[in-house]
């Protein structure tokens, strides 16, 4: 029972999401029927939305989106949004180069909430290449998650090695083909018939000086916020703290602009994006009803006690996993303590980047992916219209990841 009302819960979600609902809402009802059907008495499942809202991860979320939002208001109104993409652009030679690298490099960082912070600057650029919501929302996605495979900082991977005993190094070099395809796949499904045009909030927008220069004054506030968050001196700062003091900056290199001393508070305040603030805590409200009415621990039970084929399980344990909570971690964290016990040494190797990839592409597509919730609301899409956007760059993972099976288990 537990399991058919999961199934429902994401039917019902998917489907109300296609109606432009906000995912926020759509997920809360989802919440409702998977309570429903795993017979979560009124006063647990209260405790766990309270818990879930509560829960420190939570409130950190929810902040780093109020201060993240406010940061790409403030950029965009005075003008320094359009200052750093007009320098990155001349720098890189093009728009096309310019809008991969851009959700790349912040990417390619630990950042929660990347996915917001390079929305504002994907939709200028695609705009300068005539690109639709749709596909602005899939490049923000997809050049943005292909370094996953490869960052050596990134929390999924250093888990995924200390999990198995294989190290970090070694892992890394089987899981660069990945990334190699998905930016290839990226390119071409996504840029290759792109055609710079000359979008008028850009060419409003002259930039004298050098380019390195410009780019390295305009950019600042995103990069301070970055770095603190990382860490500098071993001192890492929370994402909400980091980014407000990006924003501190942001206003001050702001001040000489005509419209700052009428506009800075009201701009500050108004570009805060509550429905995505909204969003994250349903996300965080359903990931804690499915751990508590044990319907993960359910799941992982039935699909283990099947009785199917160590392949099937290291595929479909990682991509349930992944496509349910929406992160990647869950389907390492899951996935590798219950599949490598199962593992001869010699599948090892090549099996966990089966069980890493079936995780990531699940991650990726889930409904409940903050990246994605992110990139759809910002851009005004629907998760179906972004599924039918990237679907050819899964595909070639998928078929990748099924070459990694045949090498694993054949």
């Amino acid at each position: 029972m537990q399991l058919l009302g999961l199934l429902a819960a994401f039917v019902v979600i998917l489907v109300l999401v296609g109606r432009r609902l906000n995912i926020g809402l759509c997920i809360l009802v989802g919440t409702g029927i998977l309570a429903l059907a795993s017979l979560m008495p009124p006063r647990d499942l209260a405790v766990s939305i309270f818990q879930g809202l509560i829960q420190r991860d939570s409130v950190e979320l929810v902040l780093d989106i109020v201060v993240i939002t406010s940061l790409a208001g403030v950029l965009k109104r005075f003008g320094l949004l359009d200052t750093m993409l007009v320098s990155v652009t001349r720098l890189l030679g093009g728009a096309r180069l310019a809008i991969m690298a851009v959700p790349s490099i912040i990417g390619a960082l630990p950042v929660l909430g990347g996915a917001i912070l390079s929305a504002p600057m994907v939709d200028l650029l695609g705009d300068r290449l005539a690109l639709t919501a749709t596909r602005k929302a899939a490049i923000n996605l997809v050049f943005r998650h292909a370094w996953f495979y490869i960052a050596p900082f990134s929390p999924a991977l250093i888990l995924s090695s200390r999990l198995t005993g294989v190290p970090l190094g070694q892992f890394i070099l089987r899981l660069t083909p990945f990334t190699v395809v998905m930016l290839l796949a990226g390119y071409v499904f996504l840029l290759r018939r792109a055609r710079e045009v000359q979008a008028p909030a850009l060419a409003a927008e002259p930039v004298a000086g050098s380019g390195a220069v410009v780019f390295l004054r305009s950019s600042s506030p995103l990069a301070v916020g970055i770095v603190l968050s990382i860490g500098v001196g071993g001192v890492a700062l929370p994402l909400y703290v980091s980014i407000g003091v990006g924003l501190a900056l942001a206003l001050f290199l702001s001040r000489g602009h005509e419209d700052f001393r009428r506009d800075w508070l009201r701009v500050t305040w108004t570009s805060i994006q509550w429905p995505i603030a909204l969003t994250v805590a349903g996300v965080m409200v359903f990931s804690r009803v499915i751990e508590d009415s044990g319907t993960a621990r359910a799941l992982v039970d039935y699909l283990v006690g099947s009785g199917l084929p160590i392949w099937i399980l290291a595929v479909s344990l990682p991509l349930t996993i992944g496509f349910l909570s929406g992160t990647s971690m869950a389907s390492v964290g899951i996935g590798f303590p219950v599949l490598v016990p199962l593992l001869s040494a010699l599948q090892l190797p090549m099996a966990m980047v089966v069980i890493y990839t079936a995780g990531c592409l699940a991650y990726f597509a889930s409904p409940l992916h903050l990246c994605q919730v992110f990139s759809v609301q910002y851009f005004k899409e629907t998760v179906p219209r972004l599924y039918r956007e990237y679907w050819p760059v899964v595909a070639c993972l998928a078929a990748l990841t099924a070459l990694y099976v045949v090498l694993a288990f054949g």
